[in-house]
């Protein structure tokens, strides 16, 4: 800009301060002289009249007017510059540098001296089509925004609030008049940490977008989660100007995570943590460094399979959402308690200063569990067995620990239920040998591995075999013999009773069948049956086809039951046994005396044998309480006309002493151990010859 424009060096330069804050604007201006000519264009000015990256100064402007409005625009500039017309603003055809028209814009203001001379003009141009877009564009955004399902909040660059749309009244309760000027933190519900919100700072600060959640407050009070999106908004200079937030109640959300949560983690009738929780909770307690005692209780209810039965699974349910509350009560900061499903609970005890304490808690359990409980109408006395496991010392590893703990517990109901037991590292090795004994007992029936004995039933007054007692008998390949009441007690626990009771029958039947038809003396064989055995659907079918296949076994078969049978469910026992007496069957009870037998239901059982138990014959006849017990059964059998039969005589004393109070068979070793079939058949041999 030169001085032949005839002005001062202080006229251009309030020409250039006019002009400088518009040189890098987004709109186009350029100043000009009296004649028209510019003096000063900013890039945008260039830009919109096609002379992109061209210089405009010193040229006059006149080209960009059409002609038919040439002399008007000349007369309104120089009437500006005469102080005959103010600043004016008008739309006009515009030519560009390649002569196309376009309607712009178009505002002229007066620059004046400090004399208030009119020293230039300050043009201000812009493309219409281009403003109406941008205005289009700008009411769609506010439409947007306003209408928006998120709340959106913009703050100054200082945080005070400037906008809120309605959604965000929505929200939060406060009208934008309340919000309008303060600060987003009266949003603040004080459960955030303040390292959340340095962070947002830094981010924002930074230039960065901010994405997070935060637990905000209402106006009201209550509290919810927003999901929010923070970003900075600066202007061409790189100066913060604005905050924008763009937030979301996601409180659904979260309450359908934590519902969720509370499924996967929690049970949802004791509402304690749930198997998947105690085994999070169990890994990262082994985790832990060991600097204190740690421990794992396994609870399990006795007989709750029985309150269910009998009383419903209601009653069961409330029964254990008791026992779940009586927990808690115990348990404090140092443990914590869950249920892993159906009558089992776990305590996790954190810290400990002795295995003492330990004793002291569990104790305290068993006293608390211990006390009776109203439950509708009931009153239930609940108890639980209890294994105790130490972490670290007993094993880090959570299967093994739950192993262990559950071995203790079985070793507590062994021990009588109502108690506890800590684990030991002997129980493993027992735990081992069951399962070995239960695979190869298994194996053993599957493939007849197994052997029947059969010991004589004397006529105490002639001396001859007149029964015989099939007796089962296993020798283990690499263990030898194994003990009857071992296997015996392991098949009852597993079920594998029945299969080996099935094969007992269909042994001892066909070799009576044999014995039969060898002609040998006619005797009695006596075959025992288990409870699990009386509940076998199976039980009746199979004697009723035998002895229709082979009648003549019917007179000589004889079964013999405990009297835990008449205890444990004397209502289908005596249908049962009703049943195999309508067979032709006879029934013995075995051990009698040791089983604390209901004389009433002894008396309603179809019984033919009534075997005094070995515990009452070995004393005899020293021994007055054995001598009285003894013969009180001998007395009352006869009055039920029953057979009395004596089991373990091993002495003539004894014989002798059984004889006098009339009771006329028995068994024992002072007539023959357990023997084999063929040492039977040669025994009956010889009695038939004499």
């Amino acid at each position: 800009m030169s001085q032949r424009n005839g002005l001062s060096e202080t006229q251009l330069h309030i020409i250039h301060q006019v002009y400088t804050p518009f040189e890098d604007a987004h709109i186009g201006v350029a100043c000009v002289d009296a004649q028209g000519f510019c003096l000063l264009s900013n890039p945008q000015f260039s830009s919109i009249l096609g002379f992109h990256g061209e210089s405009l100064a010193g040229k006059p402007l006149d080209k960009i007017c059409p002609p038919e409005h040439y002399e008007a625009t000349k007369a309104r500039l120089q009437a500006l510059f005469n102080n005959q017309l103010g600043s004016y603003k008008l739309r006009r055809d515009l030519y560009k540098k390649n002569n196309e028209i376009f309607t712009a814009s178009v505002c002229v203001s007066a620059i004046r001296d400090e004399k208030n001379q009119v020293i230039a003009a300050i043009i201000i141009i812009s493309d219409v089509a281009i403003d109406t877009t941008h205005e289009l564009e700008l009411k769609k955004l506010s439409y947007a925004v306003e209408n928006s399902g998120s709340a959106v909040l913009i703050t100054n660059a200082e945080g005070l609030i400037e906008y809120t749309n309605p959604r965000f009244s929505e929200v939060t309760g406060y009208s934008p008049l309340e919000l309008i000027g303060k600060k987003p933190s009266l949003l603040r519900s004080d459960q955030t940490s303040d390292h959340i919100y340095k962070g947002l700072w830094h981010n924002i600060l930074s230039g960065k977008q901010w994405r997070n959640t935060l637990l905000n407050r209402r106006k009201d009070g209550s509290e919810y989660w927003s999901f929010q999106s923070i970003s900075p908004i600066y202007d061409q200079n790189d100066t913060l100007v604005n905050i924008v937030s763009v937030s979301d109640d996601i409180s659904h959300i979260k309450e359908h995570e934590r519902q969720m949560e509370q499924l996967a983690y929690f049970d949802p009738l004791t509402a304690l943590g749930n198997r998947r929780r105690f085994r999070d909770d169990l890994d990262n307690l082994i985790h832990k460094p060991a600097e204190q005692v740690s421990a794992l209780l396994l609870l399990d209810l006795d007989h709750f399979k029985q309150i269910n039965d009998t009383l419903g699974h209601d009653t069961g349910d409330e029964l254990l959402m008791a026992i779940a509350n009586r927990l808690r009560f115990c348990t404090s900061e140092a443990s914590s308690v869950y249920r892993l499903g159906g009558d089992e609970f776990t305590v996790l005890v954190h810290t400990a200063d002795s295995t003492e304490d330990l004793v002291t808690l569990t104790t305290e359990i068993l006293s608390l569990l211990g006390q009776p409980l109203h439950i509708g109408p009931h009153e239930i006395q609940a108890t639980v067995s209890i294994g105790i496991t130490l972490i670290h010392t007993d094993g880090d590893d959570a299967s093994g620990l739950l192993k262990n703990a559950d071995l203790a517990m079985y070793e507590a109901k062994r021990s009588g239920r109502n108690t506890f037991a800590f684990f030991h590292p002997k129980m493993d090795l027992e735990a081992k040998r069951a399962l070995s004994l239960e695979l190869d007992l298994r194996h053993a029936i599957d493939h007849e591995a197994l052997h029947l004995l059969y010991q004589p039933i004397m006529d105490l007054r002639t001396g001859r075999v007149v029964a015989v007692e099939a007796l089962c008998r296993w020798c283990h390949l690499l263990d030898g013999d194994i003990e009857p009441s071992e296997f015996i007690e392991k098949a009852e626990e597993t079920g594998l009773i029945l299969p080996l009771g099935r094969w007992v029958i269909k042994e001892a039947l066909a070799m009576l069948i044999r014995l039969l038809n060898n002609q040998l003396p006619t005797i009695n064989l006596s075959i025992n049956l288990s409870t699990r055995q009386l509940e076998d659907p199976l039980l009746i079918p199979t004697f009723k086809a035998l002895i229709e296949e082979h009648p003549s076994i019917k007179p000589n078969l004889t079964l013999e039951i405990t009297e835990g049978v008449l205890l444990q469910n004397p209502q289908q026992s005596t249908d049962t046994l009703h049943a195999l007496k309508q067979l032709g069957i006879s029934l013995a009870i075995d051990d009698f005396g040791t089983g604390f037998s209901s004389l009433n239901y002894l008396k309603k059982m179809p019984v033919d044998i009534l075997k005094i138990d070995k515990s009452f014959i070995a004393d005899l006849p020293h021994d007055e309480d054995s001598a009285a017990i003894t013969e009180t059964i001998i007395a009352m059998a006869e009055r039920l006309q029953l057979t009395p039969l004596a089991e373990g005589i091993e002495t003539l004393e004894q014989k002798q002493f059984l004889i006098s109070k009339q009771c006329f068979m028995g068994q024992g070793f002072l007539y023959s151990k357990a023997i084999t079939e063929a040492q039977l058949f040669e025994m009956l041999a010889k009695q038939q010859d004499h």
